[in-house]
């Protein structure tokens, strides 16, 4: 996938993300080795999401698969030192957004808790 798709399906993502009241704290963090696409929170819970865009539409099966649990480790090791760092939040989720960038509005699919499916 070109950036372009990629920086494309996260401004939808976090277009989606503010409607559903969650606050942007930051975007494409990096801590080491380790890239977040975006941290938000809501509801003192910090979410670290991972925006997965396409021109094609993927089922949430199709979701899952392409998320590894490497990636999940990578997201939990940033979720945890923001946790540690920020005080109004309290829990750490991860969060898996679909963006389909195929027909005329992107279509968003948000997987909540992403523990739960790997």
């Amino acid at each position: 996938m070109n950036k372009r798709i990629g920086d494309l399906g996260q401004i939808q993502a976090t277009s989606f993300l503010v409607k559903q009241g969650y606050r942007i704290l930051h975007q494409n963090v990096r801590l080491g080795y380790k890239e977040a696409d975006i941290l938000v929170v809501k509801d003192r819970i910090l979410v670290v999401v991972e925006v997965k865009t396409s021109i094609h539409c993927f089922s949430k099966v199709q979701m899952i698969q392409r998320f590894s649990r490497g990636q999940f480790a990578r997201l939990s090791a940033i979720g945890s030192f923001y946790v540690n760092t920020i005080r109004e939040v309290q829990e750490l989720r991860i969060d898996l957004i679909g963006v389909c960038l195929e027909y005329k509005n992107a279509q968003i699919r948000h997987l909540i808790d992403i523990s739960l499916y790997i």
